[in-house]
């Protein structure tokens, strides 16, 4: 009988452990999801900034601008454009996975036929199906913001470039 309560409590503290674990690797997914989202917010914000101080400093500009540098200005509009763009889609992904789900949970917490240990696998089991389901969204919202990244560096490049030409050789 003994022995019956230490294998219990054995896979009672396994159960407890997996269910921390999963639980931390969950907690970690949701932290690359705000990490990612702030690195949008700030990429976006940054390349509007630059690209409003310079259409106000064209426009207070009393000289003409050389045409190269008129299109170096253009090609970085488009590059805010495609920012922007790529800005909505990776904000826009969707339908991530919560579980488990809240209500089931308490139905099988009632529900007699459920042990603590069944409960805890249960969990265990729902929140790593989570953590894989939502691991391919997590790296294409990645892949976006890379892609935003790079753009707003095209966009600062040309926009820099345009106006070192406007200011020392036009």
């Amino acid at each position: 009988m003994e022995e019956h309560n230490l294998e219990e409590q054995h896979l009672e503290s396994k159960l407890t452990m997996a269910c921390e674990v999963v639980e931390h690797r969950l907690t970690a997914l949701w932290s690359a999801v705000d990490a990612i989202d702030t690195k949008l917010n700030i990429a976006l914000g940054f390349a509007s900034t630059i690209l409003v101080l310079l259409a106000g400093f064209y426009s207070l500009g009393s000289r003409t601008w050389p045409l190269s540098s008129l299109v170096l200005f253009g090609l970085a509009l488009v590059a805010y454009i495609v920012l922007a763009i790529l800005s909505i889609k990776a904000y826009r992904v969707k339908a991530w996975s919560y579980r488990p789900d809240v209500d089931t949970l308490l139905q099988h917490c009632k529900d007699k036929k459920y042990s603590v240990a069944d409960i805890k696998q249960w969990v265990a089991d729902e929140c790593n199906k989570s953590c894989y389901d939502n691991l391919d969204k997590l790296a294409g919202k990645a892949t976006l913001t890379n892609r935003v990244l790079v753009t707003l560096a095209v966009e600062t490049i040309l926009l820099a470039a345009g106006l070192a030409y406007a200011l020392f050789v036009g």
